[in-house]
């Protein structure tokens, strides 16, 4: 959690709907309520999704952002510490300093779409894994 420039508080909390409501009161019992405060997150597959519907439900403005564009960032900073804290102060930063769009649960169809998709190359990128037989 970010004031400013500072890391002002930080938590960790399970990806699941036990973990998503200690997120929710951890934000509220620091003053972080759904109409001040933007949440920003790392896009990495599909871990975020769940955490980012419940966030928006609770009223707050999420910003998933593009794994790319937080390494960009995390290349023009002078700390080079990789631990999970540094990456969510990183992540804070950025969100702090860029005007983020908000993020906006897909419909339904746009889902199934992703799902589809998402089994569609999943054979094929297992082919790319996969070694030929030397024979």
């Amino acid at each position: 959690m970010r004031d400013g420039k500072d890391t002002v508080a930080g938590t960790t909390v399970s990806n699941d709907p036990e973990g998503h409501d200690s997120l929710a009161d951890w934000l509220q019992d620091r003053g972080a309520e759904p109409e001040n405060t933007c949440v920003s997150m790392e896009a990495i597959g599909d871990f975020q999704e769940a955490v980012a519907r419940f966030l928006h439900e609770e009223g707050y403005r999420v910003s998933v952002v593009n794994a790319r564009r937080i390494k960009g960032y995390a290349a023009s900073q002078p700390q080079r510490t990789k631990t999970d804290a540094a990456d969510a102060a990183l992540i804070a930063r950025f969100g702090w300093r860029e005007d983020l769009r908000a993020w906006e649960p897909p419909s339904a169809s746009e889902s199934r779409l992703q799902e589809l998709t998402r089994a569609r190359q999943a054979p094929k990128k297992e082919k790319i894994r996969t070694p030929w037989p030397i024979g």
